[in-house]
């Protein structure tokens, strides 16, 4: 190859020279294990020199190539990402000792500095380390950390071929006065070695603050395109009017500093795509709290008028309208943007009065329907229009009848009752996008503070075997038996199990079943009903009372009715 005019296939050498101009060390460094000619060519001093030369200028920031190293070495040690003995891969360069050496090869490619040969602490140096470039690692290897993150001892070493190398220059020396010029010799190459590693070291650093930056920037570019594709363009863009929560959201894009594969895409983007909808959800309640505060004021107002009217049982709060489709609508639809605060507040006042009924027979059926599905009532049955209903609050643990159960307290949560638990916002469930109408309900939440109305918290089957004993002593079935019915019902039970042999109570149907569910609802034995024929039997004093209260009964040594 030297004496030919052409290389490669008949390429010119002329246009070979200026192909290689152009490579990155690296790709010259493959082209040396191509074949036998390129190694050759490229490794001819005379010939490659200034290809290697221009090659190495071109790596930014990168320190000169150092005079004990020539230009295919000095590339070969920065680029060829693989250990010098092995051939594993190897990211870690021991930059004194001018090699790569994985944890598998260090026995091999390394001496511990208690290991030096004897007469290196004969030559009159304070410290080994002026005479042979020496590395510290850990005892595990250059890699320096366990798998556990945890750092091992340290380890002083020098290279196999630094010893040998200085192993032959004293033998050659230790008889003749050329032993000092040895010694000095050795010492100035080494000061060079480190001063250079010292460089080395610098540039090292930067190049791969500079590729974190890249991976950053390409990760940032990654998430941006796959939360784009899901819809959520318009939030980023609004992202960059806030520095703060624009920083937040860098903080959960570069959590790691790789590149955005399927897996880590799987891990980050549910995080990132619930950060953004909680932005979304949290920038729409800002908008909307004028038309709430409206809201609450119409609705607060028109309510005081319908507290004097009896027929309506339960009167709903503000967010129950809110939610309503129609006044949804009305502050979240399209004609919220045009319509101005006193429109909507005419436009509100107007629709109001029927919403309220509407909500009302709303909130009935719910609770209707609640008592069909627990208790297992027919459709023909009014469920609400049952004499033995009575519901026990899952929450307060206490017992309520209908209708008054339409307005028990545990039906309407507040936010701020329970301060440990996430507000609406947060409890959004990573990877899901939120529907806008979802968004609006949480959005009212998080502004009026406080949960719909919800009558899922009451439960009408936790006495239902301790009724249907007090209905079958009446002589009526519990599942079709109405209030109606019950009231005109003459029979009277009295409870055995709470009257002693000389105080009896008689009891009607209802005083009868809020005895039982107050006296008897957590005890293990049911009541004991007995069924009295007729009142004749009762004389003496006798306390008559129309409803059961909470109050004890003053007992009289004789029947009483109650």
């Amino acid at each position: 190859m030297v004496g030919k005019p052409v290389v490669l296939g008949g390429v010119p050498l002329d246009v070979l020279f200026e192909i290689l101009w152009y490579l990155h060390p690296l790709d010259l460094v493959y082209l040396t294990r191509v074949s036998k000619s390129f190694r050759l060519f490229l490794l001819s001093r005379r010939k490659a020199k200034s290809i290697w030369t221009e090659a190495l200028k071109r790596i930014d920031r990168l320190p000169q190539c150092p005079s004990y190293l020539s230009e295919p070495a000095y590339a070969n040690l920065l680029f060829w990402p693989f250990c010098h003995r092995c051939h594993l891969s190897c990211d870690v360069i021991q930059w004194e000792l001018r090699i790569r050496c994985c944890d598998g090869c260090t026995s091999d490619m390394l001496v511990d500095r208690e290991m030096l040969p004897s007469f290196v602490a004969r030559l009159g140096c304070l410290d080994a380390r002026q005479l042979i470039p020496m590395s510290v690692i850990s005892s595990a290897g250059p890699r320096g950390r366990h798998t556990d993150n945890t750092y091992r001892n340290s380890l002083t070493v020098a290279s196999h071929a630094d010893v040998n190398k200085l192993n032959m220059q004293y033998k050659f020396v230790k008889d003749s006065p050329l032993l000092n010029d040895l010694i000095i010799h050795r010492e100035k190459a080494t000061q060079e070695i480190y001063q250079h590693v010292a460089l080395c070291r610098i540039w090292e650093a930067e190049v791969a603050d500079q590729r974190r930056k890249e991976l950053v920037d390409q990760r940032k570019r990654d998430v941006v395109g796959k939360l784009e594709s899901l819809g959520l363009g318009n939030e980023l863009e609004s992202l960059r009017s806030d520095a703060s929560v624009l920083k937040e959201f860098d903080s959960l894009v570069v959590r790691q500093d790789q590149e955005l594969t399927d897996s880590s895409c799987q891990v980050s983007l549910p995080r990132l795509q619930n950060f953004l909808e909680i932005r979304r959800a949290r920038r729409l309640t800002v908008l909307l709290q004028d038309r709430f505060k409206n809201l609450a004021v119409v609705v607060s107002d028109m309510t005081k008028t319908f507290k004097n009217d009896k027929t309506n049982k339960v009167l709903p709060q503000a967010i129950d309208i809110c939610l309503l489709s129609e006044v949804r609508c009305m502050i979240d639809g399209k004609s919220s943007e045009v319509m101005s605060a006193e429109a909507f507040v005419d436009a509100l006042t107007l629709r109001l009065p029927p919403l309220l009924l509407a909500w009302n027979c709303q909130a009935t059926k719910q609770l209707a329907d609640l008592v069909r599905t627990q208790l297992c009532i027919d459709n023909d049955v009014d469920p609400l229009a049952l004499a033995a209903l009575v519901f026990r609050c899952s929450n307060c643990r206490l017992h309520v009848t209908y209708p008054s159960a339409l307005t028990h307290p545990c039906l309407r949560a507040k936010t701020f009752d329970n301060p440990w638990v996430q507000l609406p916002m947060e409890t959004t469930a990573l990877g899901r996008t939120m529907s806008p109408v979802e968004v609006y309900e949480k959005a009212a939440i998080e502004a009026f503070e406080m949960h719909p109305w919800n009558c899922t918290v009451l439960k009408a089957d936790e006495y239902t075997k301790r009724i249907h004993n007090l209905f079958r002593a009446l002589g009526r079935d519990p599942k079709s038996a109405s209030v109606d019915d019950m009231e005109s019902c003459p029979i009277r039970v009295t409870c055995k199990s709470c009257s002693g042999s000389r105080n009896r109570m008689i009891l009607t149907y209802r005083t009868a079943l809020i005895h039982l569910v107050r006296n008897h609802s957590d005890n293990k034995d049911d009541a004991v009903w007995g069924v009295v024929s007729s009142l004749s039997c009762i004389d003496g004093p006798a306390r008559v009372r129309n409803s059961y209260t909470q109050y004890p009964f003053h007992l009289v040594y004789n029947w009483f009715l109650v």
